[in-house]
Formats: structure tokens, C-alpha cells, sequence
């Protein structure tokens, strides 16, 4: 009795402990991709408040908040993957809450211009003669945006959603801008970008610490 009671116990806690995991590492499904096709839906949820009237390349954190799936129902980004977000300018010389890279197992994702074509009003900049970093830091630095914010939640899953066009919602006591004139976004908030740059595999983080805070090399020129 004493070990069918216990075995059923056993039984329980094993089932509890996989339903608790996310898809991806049950399923141990996961498999490096090359490349993340422009047009993916990424959802990312902040890890921090974002309060920004600048473009200083500082980089703030997020993480992935499902699984993301290509088109072949592969996962691309498994669910708790790290997501580095940058204040860039845009278009009317906007600040705008970029998404910059996703790290999953150590292994980094983000635009590599010299290996796609970055979106930048339909000029390949693929073949420019640049130097990688350069090439890259260029056009991402310069008003070529790797992904468009097209819906935000404020907080867990409740409260305003906001929609591209406004990029402003007020929810649960709390103001979310991912662009305009400065960025606000609080902790916690549920932001989904779709790609318009596709993401490489294996793209190496040259960016810097400064005073305990990580930074990215790109330079606001206003």
C-alpha cells in the first residue's frame, strides 16, 4: 500500500513538474535557427521601467514571453528568452523603444547588415562595402528600425492595450510610450514588436559597460 501510495506520488509530481516547464524544454524541440525571418511576432514582457528622452544606446532588458514559431511551426524563440531592448530615432526623428537582439542558450540573434538586407525604405544596404560593424551600426543607428511595436499591455496581461498608431496607453496607474518624444514604459509591460529586419544567428555583442549599465554603440546626433 505504503509503495503504491508512494509511487502515485511520484507520479504526480512528475507530471506537475512538466506541465511547469515551457513547451519548448519539455519538448527539448528546440533547435538553433540561422536565421528569423522579417514579419515574426515577437512578444517581449520589460524586466525594468524604461524612461528615456534620448538616444544613448543604453540597453534595457525584457524577456520572451511564449514561444515564437516560424513558419514551419518550428520554435524559433523559446519562451523565457532574453531580449535586449535600445532607444533608437525613427522616422520624423521620433525616439522609438527598439527591439535589438534576443539571446537564447548563450547563443545571440540579432541584425547582421552584411549577411541580410537591413529595411531602410527599400535601399539593400547588404552590398555597400562596409565593414560589418560599421554597415550595421549605420543603419541601425541611423532611422532603420529592426522591429514595429504592434500592441502593448500594461501589466501582467491586464489593463490598457495600445495599438502602433497611438503608441500611448494609461492602465493600472501606469503610461506607456514607445515613442515620440521620450519612451516610458514600466516594468512588467507586455510589448509585441513584429520584425522588419530579419534576425542572424551568432552575432556577437560589441557593445560596453558604463558606470554598472550596459550600452550599445549608437550616437544621437540631435
Amino acid at each position: 500500500m505504503f509503495n503504491k501510495l508512494t509511487k502515485s506520488l511520484i507520479g504526480v509530481a512528475a507530471v506537475w513538474t512538466l506541465s511547469a516547464l515551457p513547451a519548448a524544454a519539455q519538448n527539448n524541440t528546440w533547435t538553433p535557427l540561422n536565421y528569423i525571418e522579417p514579419g515574426t511576432s515577437i512578444p517581449v514582457r520589460t524586466t525594468q521601467a524604461i524612461d528615456s528622452s534620448t538616444q544613448d544606446g543604453l540597453v534595457y532588458t525584457g524577456t520572451v514571453d511564449e514561444d515564437v514559431r516560424d513558419r514551419e511551426g518550428r520554435v524559433a524563440l523559446p519562451k523565457g528568452a532574453t531580449a535586449e531592448l535600445v532607444v533608437r530615432r525613427g522616422a520624423n526623428n521620433e525616439l522609438v523603444l527598439d527591439l535589438d537582439s534576443v539571446t537564447v542558450n548563450g547563443q545571440r540573434y540579432a541584425v547582421d547588415a552584411t549577411r541580410h538586407p537591413v529595411a531602410t525604405g527599400g535601399v539593400d544596404i547588404k552590398n555597400s562595402g562596409i565593414g560589418n560593424n560599421e554597415e550595421t551600426i549605420k543603419h541601425v543607428g541611423g532611422g532603420a528600425l529592426l522591429g514595429t511595436v504592434i500592441g502593448a499591455i500594461v501589466g501582467g496581461g491586464k489593463g490598457a492595450a495600445i495599438g502602433a498608431a497611438t503608441g500611448a496607453a494609461v492602465g493600472a496607474g501606469a503610461q506607456i510610450l514607445t515613442h515620440g518624444r521620450k519612451v516610458s514604459v514600466p516594468a512588467e509591460a507586455l510589448l509585441t514588436y513584429r520584425l522588419q529586419s530579419g534576425l542572424d544567428l551568432g552575432v556577437k555583442d560589441t557593445g560596453y559597460e558604463r558606470d554598472g549599465r550596459h550600452y550599445h554603440h549608437y550616437e544621437d546626433r540631435n
